[in-house]
């Protein structure tokens, strides 16, 4: 999965503001230095070393494109696809005593699924999502958090009806040194596909204010950053779609699931906000399909490159 997310509703009011005047411009940057100020004077500890990496993105839109892949069925048939992504979420963290803070955003995607082979349709994918969540700053090496996004799917093919899973974890964050912490907790994903359980462990080192290696699953990188203003990446990103059809009185549920390997380039454009682009390969691709409790055979799974472009919103709270 890649969701991810956060404010682009706020970044949207900024970006607006602009067609209101200078008035409304400085109004809505007041707003958001605020904001930012609040969490900054807060006993939340974010970052302690001096790397020159950016703080995750509260907001983005992206826009993706894969091209063809190849899928061979058990019966040897071969199905070619390919595959466009617009993406955009929002997360706005609430501060609500010194040491905790809520969060609650939303998520919104648009993928299509074009098919080469006759016999099998070209579809479209629209997904909802509202991720809510806490976290504490427990101490000064201590932080905990938990989270749920319920989302739903629904594909534009006669019969499809809306697809439901949720998403959801808790995890601790343990500052072992200033430039290392590690990550643990519990993750799961039920809908209407295989349920998902799953113990979480990862970590970040920090080796020096340019280099950062993180194996913060499901998101492993190598991140450079040689000043303030540029982001370099090397890792991989899970990414996929869902969605569910009613053909008679059976109901058929189908999951796209996806591991992105590839590089990433960000630059600052202005104050909190950024643009990017990666490619790479998109790979361990797969197709699934269940038919009641029925499960078709496996089948070969191919790779295809991918493009993204993006646009990011980053505070700075240092």
């Amino acid at each position: 999965m890649s969701y991810a997310g956060p404010n682009v509703r706020l970044a949207a009011c900024i970006l607006a503001a602009g067609a209101s005047g200078n008035a409304s411009v400085l109004q809505a940057q007041g707003f958001v230095d605020d904001w930012i100020r609040s969490f900054a004077d807060s006993e939340i500890v974010f970052t302690r070393s001096s790397s020159n990496a950016p703080f995750p993105p509260l907001a983005f839109a992206s826009a993706s494109h894969y091209g063809d892949t190849e899928v061979r069925l058990a019966d040897g048939r071969v199905v070619t696809y390919n595959q466009n992504a617009i993406s955009q979420a929002a997360v706005v963290p609430f501060l609500v005593t010194p040491r905790d803070a809520l969060f609650i955003g939303e998520w919104l995607s648009w993928t299509e699924f074009e098919s080469r082979e006759s016999g099998f349709d070209s579809f479209d994918v629209v997904t909802v999502g509202l991720p809510m969540g806490w976290f504490r700053q427990v101490n000064d090496r201590w932080q905990t958090g938990a989270f749920i996004m319920p989302l739903g799917h629904k594909a534009d093919l006669a019969g499809a009806d809306w697809s439901w899973e949720t998403l959801g974890g808790v995890f601790g964050r343990y500052v072992m040194r200033d430039d290392l912490w590690w990550g643990l907790g519990f993750y799961f994903d039920v809908g209407p596909g295989d349920d998902v359980y799953l113990p979480y462990l990862g970590a970040s080192w920090e080796i020096d204010e340019r280099w950062t290696l993180s194996a913060v699953m499901p998101w492993p990188a190598v991140v450079y950053a040689p000043d303030t203003d540029t982001l370099l990446r090397v890792g991989a990103t899970p990414s996929g779609a869902s969605w569910s059809l009613r053909p008679g009185s059976s109901r058929v549920s189908f999951t796209l699931d996806s591991w992105d390997f590839g590089f990433s380039a960000e630059r600052r454009v202005h104050g909190n906000f950024w643009v990017g682009a990666e490619a790479g390969i998109g790979g361990l691709r797969g197709l699934h399909v269940t038919e009641g409790n029925l499960d078709l055979p496996e089948f070969d799974i191919g790779r295809s490159p991918y493009v993204n472009l993006s646009i990011n919103f980053r505070p700075s709270l240092r």
